[in-house]
């Protein structure tokens, strides 16, 4: 063993245990947090890996702190902010009261004293049930206590408002942090009594780290439980379509909720996984070997282009404009719902030929295509994607809201298969 890796024979294995325990997919982008993870727990225990192994597979605590160190816990205040408009616009005005709000996989509790300071200044009676595999993560969401670098996302009228400053930090007031619960819970797990009585469900930047069957058996006990018109939120990365037809995209605002598509058993999706983008231009859906995140277009709208004054003589009729960005990857958006991944290709094309310096359109063209089963169309489209991405020094975490470039150059890089 290095002095940064595991064994390689100690990571297979836990990486199997993992998948089995959590449901995380063993994807080869993870592998060098996974190596460091081990590494980390073995030094904390004092075992060799086999030792290890043994006390790993028993479970209890030294399971528990390898979940620890291996889930992601990264997330802010009002991530994603249009899921809380569409939530305060069109979800909670028809809810009955109290209402009560599953917060999935809520990391160090952000989102959900995001959620219940939502209900506190609209004066709706509610709570929201915060659930996590991560006891350390839980531990910190019920202390509702942050560091002045993790307030992203609040406005400082709120910060005045819900927040005390400490000594080393801020703390959230007890008129909110009152109205949230924190449960363990494990996604593979039925679901815990408290949340079943839930109104809403936001499951956000979760599902993206499960295999599909886990993601699957996750969806079918949440449409098996719930009523069918209870609006799931998902991360702005991430869709269910190529795992699960129990679930519809339903278009609001700038974004997408989904609500129960069918009744009955879930059945097999057989379409080829992909990605393609909302109507707001972000990307809707994680291909199978993709990245826990992946970035959104620079763009969310385009300003229509302007229109040049008419000369003397010239015919009345005004050329046709083209179609901005955000249409087209609603039209692609909708294609791919409906099986039509020859339009996705079509209006992707588009918005590549648009943005042709934009490595993220390119991406996307890629993803369509090989959604469509044109491999080596997506390899090209990748490697524009990776030349450009490579090109342009500017790009920042910013760009693709918060969302490292590093990390979408190594996926790139894995689709073409390179450092595989």
């Amino acid at each position: 063993m290095t002095a940064s890796r595991a064994p390689e024979a100690v990571v297979e294995r836990v990486a199997e245990m993992l998948l089995h325990h959590i449901g995380l997919r063993p994807d080869p982008t993870l592998r060098g947090r996974l190596h460091r993870a081990i590494r980390d727990e073995m030094g904390h225990h004092a075992q060799d890996p086999t030792a290890y192994l043994d006390r790993l597979a028993a479970g209890g605590d030294v399971l528990q702190g390898l979940l620890n160190r291996i889930t992601v816990q990264e997330t802010a205040f009002f991530r994603h902010p249009e899921h809380f408009d569409v939530l305060t616009r069109e979800v909670l005005p028809t809810l009955p009261r109290p209402v009560k709000i599953w917060s999935a996989g809520c990391a160090n509790g952000q989102e959900a004293y995001s959620l219940a300071m939502l209900l506190a200044e609209h004066d709706i009676a509610g709570r929201v049930i915060a659930t996590d595999v991560s006891t350390t993560a839980l531990r910190r969401a019920a202390a509702a206590h942050y560091l002045t670098r993790e307030l992203s996302g609040l406005s400082p009228r709120r910060i005045a408002s819900h927040l005390r400053r400490t000594a080393d930090g801020w703390q959230i007031c007890p008129a909110v942090r009152d109205r949230v619960t924190v449960l363990r819970h494990n996604l593979l797990d039925p679901l815990p009594a408290e949340v079943q009585s839930c109104q809403v469900i936001f499951c956000r930047n979760v599902l993206i780290y499960l295999s599909p069957d886990h993601v699957r058996a996750f969806l079918d006990r949440v449409a098996g439980t719930f009523p069918p018109a209870t609006p799931l939120f998902l991360g702005a990365a991430e869709t269910i379509w190529q795992v699960s037809d129990r679930f519809a995209a339903v278009p609001v605002g700038d974004t997408f909720i989904y609500r129960q598509a069918i009744a009955g058993p879930a059945r097999s999706k057989s379409r080829p996984q992909g990605s393609v983008l909302g109507s707001n231009g972000r990307r809707t859906s994680e291909p199978s070997s993709a990245p826990r995140r992946m970035p959104v277009t620079r763009q969310q709208k385009d300003p229509e282009p302007p229109r040049r004054p008419r000369t003397i003589g010239e015919p009345s009729v005004e050329p046709e404009l083209p179609m901005p960005t955000h249409q087209l990857a609603k039209i692609a958006h909708e294609a791919i719902a409906a099986g039509d991944f020859n339009t996705a290709v079509v209006a992707f094309r588009k918005c590549a030929y648009l943005e042709p310096d934009d490595p993220v359109a390119h991406l996307q063209l890629g993803l369509a295509l090989e959604a469509a089963g044109d491999q080596p169309s997506a390899q090209r489209a990748y490697a524009v994607a990776r030349h450009l991405l490579r090109a342009d020094s500017a790009l920042d975490a910013a760009t693709f809201e918060g969302y490292a470039t590093a990390e979408l150059a190594s996926w790139l890089d894995l689709k073409q298969g390179r450092n595989a």
